[in-house]
C-alpha cells in the first residue's frame, strides 16, 4: 500500500514539474470578425494606426488577438488560417491576418480596404 501511495505522489511530482499541468488553454473565439497581430510587426502597426484614426472599433465589431507574445492566440491564428484554401502554405502564421465567417484577408493593404468596404456598407445600410 505504502508503495502505491508513493508512486501516485512521484507520478504527480513529475507532472507537475515536468509542466504539464501549466500548458496553455487552447483560446476559443466566437467573434464573426478577428483581427491577428504582433505588437513588432510594422506592418500591423499601420493597420492598427488606420483603425484608430478612422475610428473603426465604434463603426465594426471585430475581436483583436496579439500572436507574437501569446501562443493561446498564435494557436488559434494558424487553426483559423487553415479554413482559408485561398493562402498558400508558407503564409501561415503570417500578420497582419483577419479571419471573417466568410473569408480571410492578409496584410495591410487587404485588411485596410475590407475594413473601409464594411463601414462603406454600414454607413449605406443606415
Amino acid at each position: 500500500m505504502r508503495r502505491i501511495i508513493l508512486g501516485v505522489f512521484l507520478f504527480f511530482g513529475i507532472f507537475v514539474f515536468s509542466g504539464c499541468a501549466n500548458q496553455p488553454v487552447a483560446v476559443t473565439d466566437n467573434s464573426a470578425i478577428i483581427l491577428f497581430y504582433g505588437e513588432e510587426c510594422p506592418h500591423c502597426q499601420i493597420v492598427e494606426k488606420y483603425i484608430a484614426d478612422n475610428d473603426v472599433k465604434a463603426k465594426v465589431d471585430f475581436s483583436e488577438r496579439e500572436v507574437n507574445h501569446d501562443k493561446a492566440n498564435a494557436d488559434l491564428m494558424v487553426k483559423k488560417q487553415e479554413t482559408c484554401n485561398q493562402f498558400d502554405k508558407n503564409n501561415v502564421g503570417a500578420v497582419p491576418f483577419l479571419w471573417t465567417a466568410d473569408k480571410c484577408y492578409l496584410g495591410q493593404d487587404e485588411i485596410t480596404q475590407f475594413f473601409k468596404d464594411k463601414i462603406s456598407e454600414t454607413t449605406q445600410n443606415n
